[in-house]
């Protein structure tokens, strides 16, 4: 677990419907890690560096889902074993609710403390 100045950055593998035009189609992703301010995913392909996005996170059994608007504020391109995530792209969250941020509350609780 890595500390920023938004808090813990936790892992949460889960996937995600991402949207980049409200009318557009969902491009399928992963999110690799999360924080209540930010995340860090992968995408088939990268989108520009100030393009907002709504991410629908998918989680948990039953599913249940929870969504969240950002801006994208870097990306990178990645070699895969996975030809279908090429890119990781790091997300501002400008539009949370209060169940992403219980979500990563819980995980920060779960996730295992760091010896110093």
């Amino acid at each position: 677990m890595e500390r920023r100045s938004d808090g813990p950055r936790v892992a949460l593998e889960a996937t995600a419907l991402i949207r980049v035009d409200v009318l557009g189609p969902a491009i399928r992703s992963r999110i690799m890690n999360a924080s209540q301010q930010g995340m860090l995913l992968v995408m088939p392909d990268s989108r520009p560096v100030g393009t907002r996005i709504r991410v629908t996170v998918q989680i948990g059994e039953p599913q249940r889902e929870i969504t969240v608007v950002g801006i994208i504020v870097h990306t990178s391109t990645m070699e895969s074993i996975d030809p279908r995530f090429t890119s990781r792209i790091g997300i501002f969250l400008t539009e949370t609710g209060e169940d992403w941020r219980a979500l990563c509350d819980s995980l920060a609780r779960l996730a295992p403390k760091k010896r110093r």
